[in-house]
């Protein structure tokens, strides 16, 4: 492990549990075919870029689940909506970013992010 591993994984733990972060690292369902995916996963994504100041982990993970959403990145709107929460996001901030969304990328992709939220609600209560 490296410091920008290290730094990764500490940022990681803001968004998840323990044990997610380790079943992160333990279990990568891509390693066979793409083992350096989850080291640069935590290295850059979340050592380089979630590291940076300027925002808080909540407003963060709020630009990420807006972003995923905009990609129509199913798989991964669910992964940040259940980070999100752990970070200290609401249902309804949750809800009302993601209904800001609709002049920008249109209601079909908000309505699928919507029925994702509300699975990830109801698997939450």
């Amino acid at each position: 492990m490296n410091e920008r591993f290290t730094k990764g994984l500490e940022a990681i733990k803001q968004y998840v549990t323990e044990e997610e972060a380790a079943r992160m690292i333990e279990s990568d369902a891509l390693a066979d075919i793409a083992p350096d995916l989850r080291k640069m996963i935590i290295e850059f994504a979340y050592g380089d870029v979630y590291s940076r100041p300027g925002l808080d982990a909540k407003s963060r993970a709020l630009v990420v689940i807006t972003a995923v959403v905009t990609q129509g990145a199913a798989p991964q709107t669910k992964t940040h909506i259940q980070r999100g929460l752990h970070a200290g996001l609401t249902q309804t901030e949750v809800v009302e970013a993601l209904l800001q969304l609709v002049p920008y990328i249109g209601f079909p992709r908000v309505q699928n992010a919507l029925t994702i939220a509300q699975q990830v609600f109801t698997e939450k209560s």
